[in-house]
This record gives structure tokens, C-alpha cells and sequence, in this order.
């Protein structure tokens, strides 16, 4: 008994709580690498998720996803919460009505840019193509600029 009673509740929690950190830490280190890469492995899940049976490749899909973390849709801060949530709390958007409509949005665009950019709808079968990402479509053209 006497041993027992050197051992204080607070120094219980202590132990506790610094064994936790220790772990949370070892794990933030672990995956570090993965979070600071949550915005790109998210741009790759809409495109693969939603062409299902479409050979995608994977060189020219890279090429995308830098592209679009240069671009001003997938910069602000409440587009860069909501893709984390997505990524990591999923039950969390689906239950907040604001950003699960920016999410539905947001994909919608991801996958519009990826089509419209790649050679999809130039390819006679989609399914029976390897399709790949040329570059953001010029939406207009200027046919005074070339000579």
C-alpha cells in the first residue's frame, strides 16, 4: 500500500497525456507527407472515382493535378478546409448543407476541367483509350491572333 499511495491521479494524467502527445506526434511525423499532400490526392480521387473503367495516365494526370493547385479555385482557405474535411472527416462535409453544395461544385469543375483538357471526347471510345490530360482548354480563341 505504501507504494500505491506515490502514485498521485495527477501524476497518472501526466503520464497519460504525455504518452498520448507522444503518440499524436509520432503519427502528425508519419504522415506528414500525406497531409501536406491532401489537396493533390483529392484532385486525383475525383477524376479516378468518377471515370470509373477509364484507363487515365498517370504522368498527364500529375500534370493536371499541379495545375490546378496553381489555380485560383482551389486556393482560398474554405476551399482548402472543406477538400480536408473530404479527406479526413468525410461524415463532416456530408452534414454541413454549404459545404457539400461547394464540394459537389468544386468536383463538377475538377472533373469539367480534366475532360475538357484531356483527349476524352476526341477519342472514338473512352473505354477503349488511354486518355490523357494535353493542357488547360483555351476557351476562346482569338483567330486575329495567329498569322
Amino acid at each position: 500500500m505504501i507504494g500505491a499511495s506515490r502514485f498521485s491521479p495527477g501524476r497518472r494524467s501526466l503520464l497519460i497525456g504525455a504518452s498520448a502527445g507522444a503518440l499524436l506526434l509520432g503519427a502528425g511525423a508519419a504522415s506528414w507527407g500525406r497531409l501536406t499532400n491532401y489537396r493533390a490526392e483529392w484532385l486525383e480521387q475525383v477524376v479516378r472515382e468518377n471515370l470509373p473503367g477509364i484507363d487515365i495516365d498517370s504522368t498527364s494526370l500529375k500534370t493536371f493535378i499541379e495545375y490546378m493547385l496553381t489555380t485560383d479555385r482551389m486556393r482560398p482557405a474554405v476551399i482548402k478546409a472543406t477538400v480536408f474535411a473530404d479527406q479526413y472527416i468525410p461524415w463532416l462535409p456530408a452534414q454541413v448543407a454549404k459545404a457539400r453544395t461547394g464540394l459537389e461544385g468544386l468536383e463538377r469543375h475538377v472533373l469539367t476541367e480534366y475532360l475538357v483538357g484531356s483527349n476524352f471526347f476526341r477519342v472514338a471510345d473512352p473505354r477503349r483509350a488511354t486518355i490523357t490530360y494535353d493542357g488547360p482548354a483555351i476557351a476562346c480563341v482569338n483567330p486575329f491572333t495567329y498569322s
